[in-house]
């Protein structure tokens, strides 16, 4: 098989989704590097260049990829995370069956043994009401109003700070939040509500913007993820893990969005207002807006911080 040109891009131009491209182009980049024992500049920090150098060296024999593969598995394990290590191999492989370069069912299973089990690390941080009302109370005003939103929305942070304002729709028995497709990590559009308290807060926040910024939050995404570690630290919540903060994050409000609706309300329609990919169709067949609504309106009180509630 003939060595491509551009051997790395000619791979990523396959997917549209940013964030896959990013994965693979990582992967790809750490392994190359470590099968090229370079982290040099200049002609050999191009990865096509390194790529194709590589794919080259196979095709003559002056490499043995599998055996390469598993070298950078084991190297992986000293470096990352198990779920991080996983993608990484995995991603490699991938490009690697996309140059040509097949790998057995037997020959995979002997690669990812050298890998631990990818199991999830717990935190170790209970979710807990207590717990966010201590968060409310160290964040300033405005990502107060962020935390109390996506609380009571299921939203995802990269959701919630490309909202404009108009997407936010007041008049209705309770506030409702149109989450623009092209904004969604499924690309599926869909409908979410607010709390009382979410919507007294977003008022108040939204009265005293001076700009004219369309965005519904004038707040970036790293000043959110920072403030969100500073508190974090500052509150005894961090923990270091394979050199990473396993401390309260964002995503924590959407698995507290969803335990919290499901102790009064159907889980089916809480996962489908958090947008999990499975749900979104399903979910949309099953029920009518007005019975999500009325499910919305069982789960609120469970969903607030700021007064006590079972």
């Amino acid at each position: 098989m003939k060595t491509k040109e551009e051997p790395i891009t000619e791979f990523l131009d396959n997917y549209q989704n940013e964030k896959t491209k990013s994965n693979y182009l990582t992967a790809v980049s750490h392994f190359l590097k470590f099968v090229s024992y370079t982290n040099r500049i200049g002609e050999y920090s191009d990865v096509n260049k390194l790529a194709k150098r590589y794919l080259q060296k196979i095709r003559i024999g002056k490499h043995d990829y599998k055996k390469d593969l598993g070298a950078f598995a084991s190297w992986l394990c000293k470096k990352y995370a198990p779920t991080t290590a996983n993608l990484y191999l995995r991603c490699t492989i991938m490009w690697l069956i996309d140059n040509g370069h097949t790998i057995n069912r037997r020959e995979l299973q002997r690669i990812y043994a050298r890998l631990p089990k990818p199991d999830p690390i717990e935190n170790g941080i209970e979710l807990k009401r207590k717990v966010f009302r201590e968060l409310y109370c160290y964040f300033p005003d405005d990502i107060q109003t962020l935390l109390l939103v996506m609380l009571a929305s299921g939203m995802r942070l990269g959701e919630a700070l490309q909202l404009n304002r108009d997407d936010v729709i007041w008049n209705k028995e309770r506030a409702e939040v149109h989450i623009r497709a092209e904004i969604t990590k499924t690309k599926k559009a869909r409908t979410t509500y607010l709390t009382a308290e979410a919507c007294d807060s977003l008022i108040e926040y939204l009265n005293a913007r001076i700009d004219n910024c369309e965005k519904l939050f004038a707040i970036s995404y790293s000043r959110a993820q920072a403030v969100m570690q500073n508190a974090s630290e500052d509150l005894g919540y961090s923990k270091i893990i394979y050199g990473r903060n396993r401390g309260m994050h964002w995503h924590m409000t959407r698995k507290w969005f969803i335990s919290r609706f499901t102790l009064a309300a159907n889980k089916d329609v809480a996962e489908f207002i958090a947008g999990h990919e499975g749900y979104l169709s399903a979910s949309y067949r099953r029920y009518t807006r007005k019975q999500i609504l009325k499910q919305y309106r069982k789960a609120e009180k469970k969903l607030s911080i700021l007064k006590d509630g079972n």
